[in-house]
């Protein structure tokens, strides 16, 4: 297992309370322990169907899932979690996550768990709020945990969908060896932007610049992560109030 995919304990409390009694002794009666959300890119399917999921948990709290529509192999949606908290039993949760479905407005507000107890291998669930149907997923990490994202392994050009609550749009995006980030679409739609390694897990930072419309956020910046999959490249860019979103799934 990588360092990616284990969590770090970490003390939730104050720190005159961390630093009291040996290294052995318990815990402080009412004290909790919690520790870093587990890093890394997990792969898997959504529980009862053969339709691919990707979860990618950054340290800071942010988990993507990207999940394919039952039979399929292309993007059907992303549910982006934000602010979660991973307990001492590898249980992580986000009440303040989004289930974004393609062509499907309006996002719906879920609450987002994944449980890390037996990582690598996982599983978890995005219960939406409104009682909406939800998801469920199996996944195990992903031997990409080993390849350390870079500028260089990013740089190509990238065909495929874009996409948004409004519908899809083929899709090109072009990332140059510094960085720089360049898109079309066959809508008219042109945008900008960089991405960049992502510090600590297989992941990439990216911010876009929408043109105006007919772009699918017309002039607007948004900022999120991809994952970057061998030769594919999937990428999730909430909209600033987190109404929206755009994916993208594309190859070079």
């Amino acid at each position: 297992m990588t360092r990616n995919a284990i969590p770090f304990v970490v003390c939730a409390i104050a720190l005159a309370a961390c630093s009291t009694g040996g290294s052995n002794s318990a815990p402080p009666p009412g004290a909790v322990t919690t520790t870093l959300p587990s890093g890394g890119v997990y792969k898997g399917s959504l529980t009862g169907s053969t339709a691919q999921a990707t979860l990618l948990m950054l340290f800071d709290g942010t988990a993507y899932l990207f999940y394919a529509s039952a039979g399929g192999a292309g993007l059907a949606g992303v549910a982006v979690a934000k602010s979660g908290k991973q307990s001492g039993d590898g249980r992580f949760i986000s009440d303040a996550a989004f289930d974004y479905r393609v062509g499907k407005a309006p996002a719906s507000a879920a609450v987002f768990s994944v449980n890390f107890a037996r990582a690598p291998a996982v599983d978890g669930t995005v219960a939406n709020k409104d009682d909406g149907a939800g998801l469920a997923f199996s996944a195990n990490a992903a031997p990409m945990l080993d390849i350390a994202p870079s500028r260089a392994n990013a740089g190509g050009l990238y065909s495929g969908r874009g996409m948004s609550l409004g519908g899809t749009t083929q899709t090109r995006i072009t990332v140059a060896g510094d960085g720089y980030l360049a898109g079309t679409t066959t809508s008219g739609c042109i945008f900008k932007g960089t991405t960049a390694p992502h510090q600590g897990a297989n992941a990439y930072d990216v911010s876009v610049t929408f043109g105006p419309a007919p772009c699918p956020l017309p002039e607007t910046t948004v900022t999120g992560h991809a994952v970057l999959d061998g030769a594919r490249l999937l990428v999730a860019l909430p909209s600033p109030d987190r109404t929206d979103v755009f994916l993208f799934d594309g190859r070079k």
